[in-house]
């Protein structure tokens, strides 16, 4: 019988095999064994991820396997979504250090997800990084301290920062407009999400030598503007600029053309755009833009323009005139209240996220060639279905287009119609085997098409990889009440569970009814927009998750608004670890990590 040795295995297969294998297995199972597989997991040993750890995993990996590639390491990535707490102990894993280079003097990159007010502490270690990532926490709003601090620390302090990105999915960054202007000297690219269009302004005074800037406005404001876009302090070096705008009052067509034309450097522009401005539906108002932009050699531009409430979609034939009569190539397409425009092909230079609607199955377009070109690089697709009524075949038709997809938001959705065996017939070729997370949020008045959902969530041969999904609590329970008894979702190993009023209350006997479903879950999150609703039954939740899921590394319950009303919270340390560590299963002698306070419960093992 011919046995194969691992070592025999060329380099390629070996390297196949490391994708399926967090950081500490890969170093655990091929380092120091010889040269050659030394060489082979190089790039693992550089490149070192933290995220989906176990905490024994993850104390094991800062005190014996660091150390060790300390000299080694390049990129850093540090994530609480799967590990909650680990920013918090890796910083006092370092705290001998003043700075991170004095511990890894060979860093470069470093990437901190889902930062939150507690993280604050290491944001002065990390200033000598030349690229800084730093992701918000979605779920628990940063105190307005927070904030101040790392615009302090990040744009207010010398540092030399050549990469930035600062990223809240919430409400932006409110930038600090009364403190004197201190010049970003080594920045030269910076991603961030800011509150209103006076940060953006601030922006261009504060980082004058950016040539990359990627930028999010969320918010609208009625207030007098604290700062203004003069011609001296437009940025005179910007190749790449994108800008998503979130609030459809905030930005007329006619200042982003007095933005825009300032910037004569741009070659690569990205607008995804919300406005209830016409105008921006106009080709020649776009034709006459781009004769600003003399060096422009790359455009992605998707817009999403208001057109108030109509009784029947809207005809995009007039928009799609205007844009051809002017060489521009774009798709349209519209519900009763949305005109969605969109520059063709769906063709990226790196990994992309695409907004779009159900009804991109009707869309017209100026060239029916490039259309029909097969996306590319597109890893996101976020749809919202504004709960309009539609069919399956809107949907999966748009969805077939992406086969690249990792992950699927399906929002806002009211699906009328049933699948038939002539649609599973017709759709066995559709596959997606990058996908890994689906967020299918809201239902309208809760009410799943439970067809359409198993056909995303229980189909092998569609994406077998799918093992992360996201709802909203009322939708998950009228799905799981409508499943046969026996059924299990054994696939998936990340459950994200979100609620509000609409919702109801979080009952125990819904939440037993969900673990049984889901047995096999590693991750596992609630996140209530008021505590009102779990309170209640909050103590008997923690138990029944902790003490039920055997795979379980990591729970997190939290809140928006009002405080968790945790009864431990009231006892000791060691009395809540204790009553923490039986509802688990484990010895007294075993080590987890809780959070426990008024916006958070969280334990990681």
């Amino acid at each position: 019988m011919y046995s194969l040795k691992l070592e025999n295995l060329p380099d390629e297969i070996l390297l196949e095999i490391c994708i399926y294998l967090n950081t500490i297995d890969i170093i655990n199972a091929f380092s120091q064994l010889n040269s050659r597989l030394e060489r082979v997991i190089t790039q693992f040993r550089r490149d070192i991820n933290l995220q989906q750890l176990t905490l024994k995993q993850f104390q094991q990996f800062c005190y014996h396997v660091i150390p060790y590639y300390a000299d080694y390491i390049v990129k850093l990535t540090i994530n609480t979504w799967y590990s909650p707490g680990e920013i918090v102990l890796f910083n006092q894993f370092i705290s001998p250090y003043k700075s991170l280079h004095e511990f890894l003097p060979s860093l470069k990159q470093i990437w901190l997800i889902n930062f939150s007010n507690k993280d604050i502490d290491i944001i002065p270690k990390i200033l000598s990084v030349e690229k800084v990532m730093i992701d918000i926490d979605a779920q628990i709003s940063l105190l307005h301290t927070t904030k101040v601090l790392l615009d302090r620390y990040l744009f207010c302090t010398p540092n030399t920062i050549k990469e930035l990105r600062l990223y809240d999915s919430e409400d932006g960054f409110r930038l600090q407009h009364d403190v004197p202007i201190m010049t970003c000297e080594y920045l030269e690219k910076l991603i961030i999400s800011v509150a209103t269009s006076d940060d953006l302004i601030l922006i261009f005074r504060r980082a004058p030598n950016l040539i990359k800037l990627h930028v999010e406005i969320s918010l609208f404001s009625t207030d007098l503007p604290r700062q203004y876009a003069t011609i001296d302090i437009m940025p005179r070096y910007i190749k790449d600029f994108h800008l998503w705008v979130k609030d459809k009052r905030l930005l007329i067509f006619d200042d982003l053309y007095n933005i825009l034309i300032n910037i004569p450097t741009i070659e690569r522009l990205s607008l995804e755009i919300e406005t209830d401005d016409i105008q921006y539906s106009q080709g020649h108002r776009w034709k006459d833009l781009f004769s600003y932009l003399p060096n422009l050699s790359r455009l992605d531009m998707g817009l999403k323009i208001w057109t108030g409430l109509n009784k029947v979609p809207v005809d995009v034939t007039p928009y799609l005139q205007t844009f051809a009569q002017n060489g521009l190539d774009i798709c349209a397409y519209a519900d009763t209240r949305v005109l969605y425009i969109d520059i063709i092909p769906y063709e990226f230079e790196s990994a992309t996220g695409v907004m779009t609607s159900p009804f991109a199955r009707h869309a017209k377009t100026t060239n029916m060639k490039l259309f029909q070109k097969r996306a590319r690089r597109v890893n996101t697709l976020c749809f919202d279905g504004r709960h309009e009524p539609t069919s399956i075949h809107d949907w999966i038709h748009v969805i077939s287009r992406f086969f690249t997809l990792q992950v699927l938001d399906i929002v806002s959705i009211n699906v009328t119609d049933q699948i038939d065996s002539k649609f599973l017939e017709n759709n066995q070729q559709l596959k997606l085997p990058n996908l890994t997370i689906l967020r299918y949020i809201r239902s309208t008045r809760c009410q799943v098409n439970i067809p359409f959902f198993m056909y995303l969530t229980n189909n092998d041969r569609l994406a077998p990889r799918l093992c992360s999904l996201t709802m909203m609590y009322g939708d998950l329970i009228y799905v799981c009440k409508r499943l046969p008894i026996d059924f299990r979702f054994t696939r998936f190993h990340e459950l994200r569970i979100y609620g509000n009023g609409a919702d109801g209350r979080i009952c125990l006997e819904d939440i037993q009814l969900i673990l049984k479903i889901f047995p096999n879950l590693e991750h596992f999150w609630i996140h209530v927009q008021s505590s009102r609703t779990i309170n209640r039954n909050i103590q008997f939740i923690v138990k029944e998750i902790l003490s039920s899921l055997s795979n379980l590394i990591s729970l997190r319950l939290s809140c928006k608004q009002h405080s968790l009303r945790f009864p431990l919270l009231t006892s000791n340390d060691n009395t809540c670890m204790t009553w923490i560590k039986r509802a688990c299963g484990l010895d007294i002698s075993e080590q987890i990590h809780v959070t426990i306070d008024k916006k958070e419960i969280s334990v990681w093992k």
